[in-house]
């Protein structure tokens, strides 16, 4: 299950946000520290390689390297305890140059409720740090959160997109 090349063409995102599902959606689909550990225990013997969750307020997401997104999408609903038909109703389902370009707008506050809102950089970082703390977190995540911060700094540093 786990051979599958570790690269761009597997990494996915899946998730909800404010855009396209009300608070009442969304907190149904959060994640809490408890599913989160959940969801890491799961993630390897799923085939998952590497993996991080994204639960905010206004959004949950799965970033991952992973064999396909079917995998993501049942591990966010048995950890959520909630339909799959549900989720798929509201989600958006990125892969590959898609969820890269996902991940770096999430990151420089482009999709945000509040444009700019650099709140969400130290979101990601806690999340990323807890990953990695559980070995949930390999190469490819960490060069891609490497650049992000890079870029979401430069963003922050040289644009009035924060103000």
């Amino acid at each position: 299950m786990g051979d599958y090349p570790k690269d761009l063409q597997h990494f996915f995102v899946v998730g909800l946000s404010y855009k396209k599902s009300d608070s009442a959606v969304r907190s149904r689909f959060a994640i809490s520290q408890e599913q989160y550990d959940w969801i890491l225990e799961q993630a390897n013997a799923r085939g998952i390689a590497e993996l991080f969750v994204l639960s905010t307020c206004n959004r949950t997401e799965l970033y991952a390297l992973a064999p396909d997104v079917e995998t993501l999408i049942s591990l966010i609903c048995e950890a959520t305890g909630q339909s799959e038909e549900e989720f798929r109703q509201f989600a958006y389902l990125y892969r590959a140059e898609t969820a890269v370009q996902h991940l770096f707008q999430v990151a420089a506050g482009l999709d945000s409720q509040i444009l700019g809102d650099y709140e969400i950089v130290g979101q990601i970082k806690i999340a990323i740090k807890y990953a990695k703390e559980k070995a949930a977190i390999g190469p490819f995540i960490e060069r891609l959160f490497n650049q992000v911060l890079a870029t979401s700094k430069l963003i922050k540093n040289q644009t009035a997109l924060s103000s």
